[in-house]
């Protein structure tokens, strides 16, 4: 049995108690074909930085930057363990990198924007054929996004670079099974890896703002690994939300 939009629906209706915008992209490592619901060009939040971390090996590949390279903290802003630490303490860019993935910590994204370059992540995300997808703003910057500076992508999008992750197709087999090694350590797991049975591993990053949740990554099924992104606007109670779709992500684990 596969994911339809009929058996999609009877899902959403069993499980979501709260009304909500719910984007859905699915598709098996093996196949080609991409199931897709109500795609819709949204606030990214930290989805982002996905392609800020892949900015940020290619810069380390071509030599650009070493990740072992020391910088001082700066500008700390709320969201994650670095943003409560004094300016100017010591950290590498492996630290902005891990810490920027794995706790979602906004300082260190902000940080490796100023190294990077936000030209040189919105040239990666359209390498990466992420076509709605766009970086326009720093993390905490609600000024920007107020003025119309938002930070959005597409389920899709983040659908199609995380499967090319999968694939090792993404900056080559070594560089992207780092990548994904550290998605593997998300600490956020209140969505697509709650219900599902352990050690199934997932590989995946979170997003969240005011009404805003998106759970996006890989589930490495045993014999059937897929991706499953989940992207959902419109939130009221958040805890029941999040709750709803842990369960969701359970019925499209099952099915898939």
């Amino acid at each position: 049995m596969q994911i339809t939009t009929t058996w999609l629906q009877q899902k959403k209706e069993k499980r979501l108690q709260q009304p909500i915008q719910l984007s859905v992209w699915c598709q098996p490592l093996a196949s080609q074909t991409a199931f897709v619901d109500n795609d819709r060009c949204m606030p990214s939040a930290s989805l982002i930085k996905i392609p800020i971390m892949i900015q940020a090996f290619r810069q380390a590949e071509k030599g650009c930057i070493s990740f072992e390279m020391v910088l001082p903290l700066q500008h700390p802003v709320d969201g994650g363990s670095f943003g409560e630490k004094p300016e100017g303490t010591p950290v590498t860019i492996c630290e902005l990198v891990q810490h920027m993935i794995v706790e979602s910590d906004n300082t260190c994204t902000n940080m490796l924007i100023d190294l990077l370059g936000m030209d040189a992540i919105n040239e990666e995300i359209a390498r990466q054929g992420m076509t709605n997808t766009v970086l326009q703003r720093k993390m905490m910057d609600f000024a920007a996004a107020k003025a119309g500076r938002e930070n959005k992508t597409t389920a899709s999008d983040m659908g199609h670079v995380l499967w090319q992750l999968a694939q090792r197709n993404c900056l080559g087999n070594a560089v992207d099974e780092a990548m994904l090694q550290i998605l593997s350590r998300q600490e956020d797991n209140c969505i697509l890896p709650a219900q599902i049975p352990n050690p199934v591993r997932v590989d995946h990053k979170t997003g969240e703002l005011d009404g805003i949740y998106h759970d996006c990554g890989i589930v490495w099924k045993d014999k059937a690994p897929y991706v499953c992104c989940l992207m959902a606007d419109g939130i009221r109670d958040e805890a029941q939300t999040i709750s709803d779709l842990s369960y969701l992500a359970r019925d499209i684990y099952d099915i898939m």
